[in-house]
């Protein structure tokens, strides 16, 4: 059972008063409302009214506080329990820019329907996955992401009509500063002007815009023309598909379930002070919750949504993680989904601030991505799997001309930097998870090494070093396999044959003698007296409270064979 920590106000299962209950709640819409900016992006690639475009905002505004609600419950296998509210995410703005310029904006929310379709598979599907997906090439597709949100940030900045406006200088001016703004508070900043420096920083330079009136220029008449009250109107909504862009949508499905293994995973630590492992049925609930809310997205106008580390970031400084702030958040966004004319300030947000706040945006995923590979020892294998695939996919950027010219069944490869760098990296992945197998050997009771603990200990340590597993890692093998060797001595009277092997991904401990098995629980206990949840559902057997991921045992005669498999 989870441990409650100190520094939190209202955990998990607490309900806060009123009051606080609906401050909190305007603080994550606050902190929520930046981000539509990137439906506004896509309403403009395709070239929506600006009617069309106001109720897109509001019906996205909708979608978020659905998701919101959903990934707080937990419904059979949908849903994580914990309060991890999703932002539109920027993991699907270049496809579907590309897509809402080139063939519509129905194509957009049919696509982000399909990505959504592929997030819940990934979901179902995520211990099978892990090994294909490990933190090398989920780096790699975040950071390739990065690199994309960067260059659309320029491309909003260096746009020609931009380069040609009179204004120009204001522009960019007003640029550098929102940028500053936003770099000075996550440099020195801390707390909630910390978390919250992108909001400040368009804030700010809605200010500036307004000084050296450099907003679009019919944004007056725009604003006016807005109703100050009017529910969102769906009617403009149709839905297309175009089988060419399955592979990057499915892509940005993917990064997006893998982002959102992340956020849930620090929604869990936040949670549990005592946290060790990740309980991978509340991730896979998330998971399959954050895919069903961006289905639903995108049947509402939203260009795919994601669970958002900065709001999970948000409830740590304040020490609030109650999921029922999940209600109120909803309404927030309900609310405001109701009121045009805040729409139309999201969608005549002026070019300079947006440019800042998606180059600011993209440098973050680009470093959370260097994170996230070096979260991993860096071996040989994942220095090839890096450099080749970031490599390939900077080449897009360099030699655009040379990809245009390859046949047209290609695209869908080499449409863009991210779908080359998913690719390449997955490619080589699933070739060098060829022969990664490495295995050591021990007789214990045996040529004079005792049947001991402290022997397994000793030679277990060795090739922990040589295989660069982690420490925390280590020290689990050690507490499950003492306890092991200690049951299997008082059954034998000979030695007892250890071969412990690894491929980076998994540890595999067999232990082989002659004696009886020792006695296992005929039950599993039940789930909230379990200190720790494995990597994957439905563990086989329990070890005096201490557990593998998965036990086998087996018996030929007096031959015994015990498999303990930890993923790591």
């Amino acid at each position: 059972m989870a441990e409650r920590p100190k520094d939190l106000i209202y955990a998990q299962d607490e309900k806060p008063p009123a009051v606080p209950l609906i401050t909190i709640g305007f603080q994550h819409v606050a902190a929520i409302c930046p981000y539509l900016v990137m439906v506004a992006l896509v309403a403009e690639a395709a070239k929506l009214p600006q009617e069309a475009a106001r109720n897109a905002i509001g019906l996205a505004m909708i979608a978020v506080a659905f998701l919101t609600v959903l990934q707080s419950l937990r419904l059979g296998p949908i849903g994580s329990g914990y309060l991890c509210p999703p932002v539109v995410s920027a993991i699907y703005l270049p496809s579907a820019m590309v897509t809402a310029s080139v063939f519509g904006f129905p194509v957009v929310c049919g696509m982000v329907i399909f990505a959504g379709g592929c997030e819940v598979a990934v979901g179902g599907l995520l211990n099978r996955l892990r090994k294909f997906f490990p933190a090398v090439v989920s780096g790699v597709v975040i950071i390739a992401v990065g690199i994309e949100l960067g260059k659309i940030g320029l491309g909003v900045l260096f746009d020609p009509k931009v380069l040609h406006d009179a204004r120009v200088n204001d522009m960019f001016l007003t640029a550098l500063l929102v940028l500053l703004t936003m770099i000075a508070l996550a440099v020195w900043a801390n707390g909630l002007p910390k978390l919250l420096c992108v909001l400040i920083g368009i804030l700010l330079g809605y200010g500036v815009a307004a000084l050296l009136q450099v907003f679009p220029k019919d944004f007056s008449t725009e604003l006016a023309r807005s109703p100050i009250f009017a529910l969102p109107d769906p009617r403009f909504l149709s839905y297309g598909f175009e089988p060419s862009l399955m592979l990057p949508f499915a892509i940005a499905g993917l990064a997006s379930g893998l982002r959102a293994v992340g956020v849930l995973t620090t929604c869990q630590q936040i949670n549990d002070a005592a946290w060790r492992r990740p309980d991978m049925e509340s991730i896979s609930g998330g998971v399959i919750a954050d895919g069903i809310g961006c289905a639903v997205g995108g049947a509402l106008a939203a260009a795919g949504m994601s669970a958002s580390p900065s709001l999970v970031g948000t409830e740590k400084i304040t020490g609030v993680t109650s999921r029922i702030v999940a209600c109120p958040i909803a309404g927030w966004l309900v609310a405001l989904s109701c009121l045009p004319r805040f729409a139309s300030l999201i969608i005549n947000m002026p070019r300079p601030v947006m440019a800042a706040a998606l180059f600011f945006n993209g440098s973050l995923m680009f470093v959370a991505g260097i994170q996230l590979i070096v979260s991993r020892p860096i071996t040989l294998r994942a220095t090839l799997i890096v450099g080749l695939s970031l490599l390939s996919a900077l080449s897009v950027l360099f030699f655009p001309e040379f990809y245009k010219s390859l046949p047209s069944w290609t695209r869908q490869i080499t449409g863009s930097e991210i779908t080359v760098a998913v690719v390449v990296s997955t490619a080589l992945n699933a070739l060098f998870l060829l022969g990664t197998w490495r295995y050591g050997q021990l007789r214990l009771g045996a040529d004079g090494t005792p049947l001991t603990a402290a022997s397994f200990n000793s030679f277990f340590g060795q090739q922990a070093s040589e295989w660069n597993i982690p420490a925390a890692d280590v020290r689990h093998v050690r507490e499950v396999v003492d306890q092991a060797i200690e049951h299997v001595a008082a059954k034998t009277q000979g030695p007892v044959r250890i071969q412990v092997g690894s491929d980076s991904f998994d540890i595999r401990v067999t232990l082989n003698y002659t004696g009886n098995l020792p006695n296992f629980p005929d039950a599993r206990p039940r789930v909230d007296l379990v200190e720790e949840q494995s990597f994957v559902s439905g563990l086989s057997g329990y070890l005096s409270g201490l557990h593998a991921d998965h036990i086998e045992r087996s018996a030929k005669g007096e031959e015994c064979e015990i498999k303990l498999l930890f993923r790591l």
